[in-house]
């Protein structure tokens, strides 16, 4: 029986060949889905935990502890019983507020230590080894002017003060890290005009416990490893750190980020799944109906020998063995093929965790059993209806063309659920952000109803066109529609050719949507073609510095971002004279750019300039009549409170620097002070009456007239005229009264009494600055402040009065609630030390390499490197990305199916087709005619299928706009077009006429040569 079966197969090796290959690529599809789905789901975690802020990978417990000397092992054996994370090590850290003092100048310090400090600093001198050693900050050094070797001294109230010794200067080794995530130790703003406020002094932990403070701040930080948030061997983070909270006593409290990670990487690990699983069903579905339809078709060429089998008598498993096994002999050869693919393919698709090989392996067995279990059902239920007809009906060359009522109501069931399903996921798809199987297969059920009705259709209209192409004469168009129409298996191959396009369309839309989506958030959260994150030393530097490394203006621009206003309102400070250049202004934003910077950086004031040299001061204090007086120097009599001049200016490098008249005598006189280190340009930013002591308070109702204000260059005018200077610009801060007679500035500071709440400051600044400040917002963006006067926190302290003068549908680089102001402008109104600056440098594309370097030597610390080329590859990684790859594959493959089939259909119906044509030929049918009859039939077929199966796309993408959300977290600052993309569809519906057109062309030539196409 072997040897008659394998003669069989012999006989019809094309369709046993399709077969062959039809199952291989179904058993292939289905073993791979599984590996595809572990390895992608180990890789959207990773590369969500690898591209998460660094705040989200730590756990740090904090507490207020007793100090001694062993403190840090306290804490480190105490919290690594608590905080205890698979594969993580964690570091203890001590710190305690107090005052550092060198040479008179004091200010506000944290000393700390923290286990491994040293290899996370980039040290100028060596690392703190003995009790006293400490290391400062650059800032912080050139504060207050030490250097290595110096003295210094460190105390709290009502404790002698610790004696320093500076071992070196210090700059965080990437502060972006995790090492410092959500550690007060590495916070500092990336524009810290304080100089230095904030940064901490590193020490031993002898020496913390040596201020002898009674209680210090502890912390026990821990920086989870990406294998934590994988679940390997089911190891569940989130219910981890919840333990963690709960079990961790009164005095500790543990905090994490993390559980957001997690949960993040659950619902892209779970997009993933259903994606490519829903993929995957659809295609193996579509394996299943082409190995039907291709078993059914290949049956019609075994209805005779079925036939003379029943004739002569033949047992039903005699007959039922030899029919069932040319089937499956070439399905299980191919089921073998495909299932060795299917895992070398699988090992290609990416890395699976040791851990779930076995579980990606079972999977993969199941779903390859699966769908060889299905191809033999379908091969079974091909053939049952051969074998259960009837003898006179076997022998017949061409089937009868009456059809059982089964078909029609089996077609009309599926119609009716396709449409039922399709309103459900309608409906379903009006809830943002959801994603459900029955939404995923919305596409495939349009495609279905779709593909069903119009194959309905085809015989009809067949009928139709031929009749009147009969009557026209026209022999050939007539004799095509007629095969159409007369053959009982032309609605299932339309309607498998209709559905594979579909699939194929739909696939397509979604990836460019998507695609393009991914591009507008990469420019969106970029803001340019690439940003460089830096520290500055103050906000006129980070623009001085930008501004001399690109001296054209047509490459680099300054931006400071600022989001700890209220709400979560952000502040997006630009160099305006260069942003336009650099910027991806997108048009969901709002107006034209330049337009609109224009109207924030209006004409003020020219800023003064003065150069290096002497500077005199001439000035004159008014002693108050009542105020007691003293023997000063000269004899001079002076008033009870010294007070002193000192000018503020800025660099042209952006550093600050200031010159001190000294103590201010009674009566008028000339101040001599020298002024160097400009660098070419000091731009005079304020002048202050101040106490004796740096960092005191103002002295009251101090009067001091400026008479003059003279450098190298001669006169500054600009020194004795009211309109130039002005106060503070806060509401809570009163500064110096501001009045002038004869070409004299007169400077009055506040009085001793004050409003509850308000502050003295004897600081008047240089008006070289619109006030208010403009201003664009985006919408349902609000200023405080009382009515008529609105106040923004431009960088995150001191309120200014702001003015409106654009608005916005969005910034870049600002998720909802936005402010676009000139930097340069809010800088000089806004003199706060900016808590939470993030200061960037936005590069245009096109940028050299080299500007990077050209930052460093202006003084700039790159902290980071970003692009939108390296965001777009983060987004790739993403769970939906890695879905819609798969549906893409997907369709690909289903419109190789049907080309198959096609083969297949074709295949079969030629032997009595060319036995039609031939006998035509004789009677005088012309070759052309029969080419016509040949070509025409197939063309229109694939024509009408394509055609078809890209309207159905369209459909369902016009009635479920994102099956498969775009981004996880479902971003959408701007608007995102998720319906159907003209160019996909295009692109699908041509990739699919190539591919079925040539699977037709090589049938209709073939039909030809066998129909007698090669005589004359």
């Amino acid at each position: 029986m072997l040897a008659v079966v394998l003669g069989a197969i012999r006989a019809r090796r094309a369709q046993a060949a399709t077969l062959f290959l039809l199952t291989a690529l179904a058993v292939a599809a289905a073993t791979a889905a599984p590996w595809y789905v572990v390895s992608a789901a180990r890789s959207v975690a990773v590369a969500d935990v690898t591209g998460a802020p660094a705040i989200q990978r730590v756990v740090l417990a904090g507490a207020r502890v007793e100090g001694s000397p062993d403190v840090v092992a306290k804490v480190r054996a105490e919290m690594s019983r608590v905080v205890d994370i698979p594969g993580a090590s964690g570091t203890a850290s001590v710190r305690v507020s107090a005052q550092l003092a060198h040479e008179g100048v004091k200010q506000a310090a944290t000393a700390a230590y923290r286990d491994e400090m040293c290899a996370h600093l980039t040290i100028a001198g060596s690392c703190p080894a003995a009790e006293g050693d400490v290391l400062v900050s650059d800032r912080t050094a050139t504060r207050f002017g030490l250097a290595t070797g110096d003295r210094a001294a460190l105390s709290i109230a009502g404790r002698s003060p610790v004696e320093l010794r500076v071992t070196g200067t210090y700059q965080l080794r990437d502060p972006l890290g995790p090492y410092w995530a959500a550690s007060a130790l590495g916070r500092a703003s990336g524009t810290d005009t304080s100089a230095g406020a904030g940064d901490p002094v590193f020490t031993t932990a002898e020496t913390v416990a040596a201020v002898g403070a009674a209680e210090l701040f502890a912390e026990y930080h821990v920086v989870v490893p990406v294998e934590a948030y994988l679940g390997i061997d089911g190891y569940d983070l989130a219910a981890e750190i919840d333990r963690q909270q709960d079990t961790s006593g009164a005095q500790w409290r543990v905090e994490s980020r993390a559980p957001a990670l997690v949960s993040r990487v659950e619902r892209e690990q779970w997009l993933v799944n259903l994606g490519v699983s829903i993929a995957a069903i659809q295609l193996l579905l579509l394996c299943w109906f082409a190995l039907f339809f291709a078993v059914r078709h290949s049956a019609e060429q075994r209805r005779p020998d079925i036939g003379w089998l029943k004739l002569r008598g033949g047992a039903r498993w005699r007959v039922w063995a030899l029919v069932f096994q040319q089937s499956v002999l070439p399905m299980l050869a191919g089921a073998v093929v495909g299932a060795g693919a299917g895992v070398g393919l699988a090992r290609l698709l990416g890395e699976v965790d040791a851990d779930r090989a076995g579980v990606a392996a079972s999977l993969s067995l199941a779903a390859g059993g699966a769908a060889v279990l299905g191809a033999l059902v379908a091969a079974v239920a091909a053939d049952r209806g051969g074998m259960g007809a009837g003898v006179i009906d076997l022998l017949r060359h061409v089937p009868a063309r009456r059809r059982g009522w089964r078909a029609d109501v089996i077609d009309l069931v599926v119609v009716v659920v396709a449409v039922a399903g399709v309103y459900q996921a309608y409906v379903t798809d009006r809830d943002p952000g959801e994603s459900t199987g029955l939404v995923l297969v919305a596409p495939a059920l349009v495609a279905l109803a779709v593909a069903l009705v119009a194959a309905r259709a085809i015989g009809p209209l067949a009928v139709r066109a031929g009749h009147r192409a009969l009557r026209a004469g026209r022999l050939p168009l007539a004799m095509a529609a007629t095969h159409l129409a007369r053959r009982p298996g032309t609605h299932r191959v339309f309607a498998l050719l209709a559905v594979s396009v579909a699939l194929l369309g739909a696939a397509a839309s979604g990836w460019l949507a998507a695609a393009t989506a991914r591009d507008e958030r990469a420019a969106h959260d970029l803001g340019a073609d690439r940003v460089l994150t830096v520290q500055a030393r103050s906000r006129d530097h980070l623009l001085a510095a930008v501004r001399a490394a690109d001296p054209a203006g047509s490459q680099a621009a300054a931006v400071v971002r600022n989001g700890t206003g209220e709400a979560g309102q952000v502040v997006l400070a630009v160099d305006t004279e260069r942003f336009a250049r650099v910027a991806r202004w997108q048009e969901g934003y709002g107006p034209g750019l330049p337009e609109l910077l224009q109207r924030l950086r209006p004409e003020a004031p020219a800023p003064v300039l003065v150069g290096d040299g002497p500077l005199a001061l001439d000035a004159e204090l008014v002693e108050p009549p009542e105020a007691p007086s003293g023997q000063g120097e000269g004899g001079e009599p002076t008033p009870g409170i010294p007070v002193r001049a000192v000018v503020h200016f800025v660099t042209a490098g952006g550093l600050p620097l200031t010159v001190d008249s000294g103590p201010l005598t009674a009566g008028r006189r000339s101040y001599q002070m020298d002024l160097s280190g400009c660098g070419g340009r000091c731009r005079l930013a304020a002048v202050e009456l101040a106490g004796p002591d740096s960092g005191g308070e103002t002295p009251p109702d101090r009067t001091v007239r400026i008479h003059a204000l003279s450098g190298g260059a001669g006169q500054v005018g600009e020194a004795v005229e009211a309109g130039r200077w002005r106060g503070s610009a806060r509401v809570d801060t009163r500064g110096p009264t501001v009045a002038a007679a004869g070409g004299v500035l007169e400077l009055t500071t506040p009085p001793q009494d004050m409003p509850t709440g308000v502050n003295r400051s004897g600081v008047v600044y240089l008006v070289d600055s619109p006030v208010p400040l403009p201003v664009a917002h985006t919408r349902f963006a609000s200023a405080s402040g009382t009515p008529g006067d609105p106040r923004l926190s431009i960088f995150g302290g001191d309120e200014v009065p702001v003015r409106f003068s654009g608005a916005v549908t969005a910034l870049p680089r600002v998720t909802g609630r936005g402010f676009l102001v000139d930097l340069e402008y809010a800088n000089r109104l806004a003199v706060d030390a900016g808590l939470g600056d993030e200061a960037q440098v936005w590069l245009a594309p096109g940028a050299p390499d080299g500007i990077a370097d050209r930052l460093r030597e202006q003084g700039l610390v790159v902290l980071a490197d970003d692009s939108i080329g390296s965001a777009l590859g983060r987004y790739a990684e993403q769970g939906p990305p890695l879905a819609l790859r798969f549906q893409v594959i997907a369709g690909v493959l289903g419109v190789l199916l049907a080309a198959l089939a096609l083969a297949v259909a074709a295949a079969v119906e030629r032997p009595d087709r060319s036995a039609e044509l031939s006998a035509l030929r004789a009677q005088g049918l012309s070759l052309r005619a029969v080419r016509l009859i040949g070509y025409g039939g197939y063309a229109a077929l694939v024509v009408a299928g394509v055609a078809i199966g890209i309207a159905a796309a369209a459909l369902g993408g016009g009635l479920v706009e994102a099956a498969m959300p775009v981004f996880v977290d479902d971003w959408k600052v701007l608007p995102l077009s998720t319906g159907p993309q003209p160019l996909a569809l295009l692109v699908a519906g041509l990739g699919g006429l190539a591919v079925l057109g040539v699977t037709g062309a090589l049938a209709a030539a073939q039909l030809v040569r066998a129909s007698g196409g090669g005589r004359p």
